[in-house]
């Protein structure tokens, strides 16, 4: 498998949709959450983006016009987008799914009608730990120094940063932990027991959905790879993005 690119231009900047590779548990499995909230979790190979998705793209796919963020910026990440308002008709799952974006990236990695969605809580925090690499135990994405990896803790200003100045993790993914909360596809639940072991997200009843990995605003512990948290669907506000995942068919 390989990397899967999409690249446009804005203006004069060039800018690139990098979708990485995610090996999968393949019989064994990783070790989900921390504590009690811990699990064992099988995980299918997954494309998943190197970055949030950025305010680049969100323009390219739904105009200059309609960019809601509060810290605006072209390679800052897209924020102040419910859950709600990405699954919608028309809303940018779709639009995105419905554009030669998703053509040209399926074609190249032969992924037939797989189609662009948000990541599960458990292929997020998989991604978050490395992937095959999770053992490695690190606090963080992409080690346990929190000051090489995250924009935490309102120590740049009390504002997203733009993407992939941090250091990456073990796959070559950026802002994993810190700089925006990122939606997953799941319904909230506190019992970890309800998590799913296979890989997919947890659709019981619910109008809370998962984000994950910290935000500009959050202490460190917000940011490790492991915290749980939940909004209502509806809810949006600038520090919450979203990154985008393909299935592997």
């Amino acid at each position: 498998m390989k990397t899967l690119e999409y690249q446009w231009r804005s203006g004069d900047s060039k800018h690139t949709l990098r979708m990485i590779f995610v090996a999968g548990t393949n019989g064994s499995p990783y070790g989900f959450g921390a504590g009690n909230e811990s699990c064992l979790v099988e995980i299918c190979d997954f494309y998943l983006a190197d970055v949030p998705v950025t305010q680049a793209l969100w323009s390219h796919v739904m105009g200059d016009d309609d960019n809601p963020a509060a810290k605006r910026g072209l390679t800052f990440p897209q924020e102040n987008v419910s859950w709600d308002a990405l699954m919608s008709p028309d809303g940018f799952l779709q639009r995105i799914n419905a554009s030669a974006i998703r053509n040209q990236i399926a074609a190249a990695g032969s992924l037939g009608s797989a189609r662009f969605r948000l990541p599960t809580e458990t292929e997020w925090e998989y991604a978050a730990r490395g992937g095959p690499h999770w053992r490695d135990g690190f606090t963080y994405s992409g080690g346990n120094d929190i000051e090489a990896v995250a924009w935490y803790d309102r120590r740049h200003g009390d504002h997203t940063q733009p993407v992939a100045l941090k250091a990456p993790n073990q796959l070559g993914l950026y802002d994993m932990s810190g700089n925006v909360w990122e939606w997953c596809q799941d319904v909230y639940t506190s019992d970890a027991q309800m998590i799913p072991t296979d890989g997919s997200a947890f659709a019981g009843a619910g109008d809370e959905r998962i984000w994950r990995g910290g935000c500009f605003h959050n202490w460190a512990m917000h940011c490790t790879v492991s915290k749980r948290y939940s909004l209502p669907s509806d809810a949006h506000d600038g520090c919450v993005g979203f990154r985008l995942a393909l299935s592997v068919e």
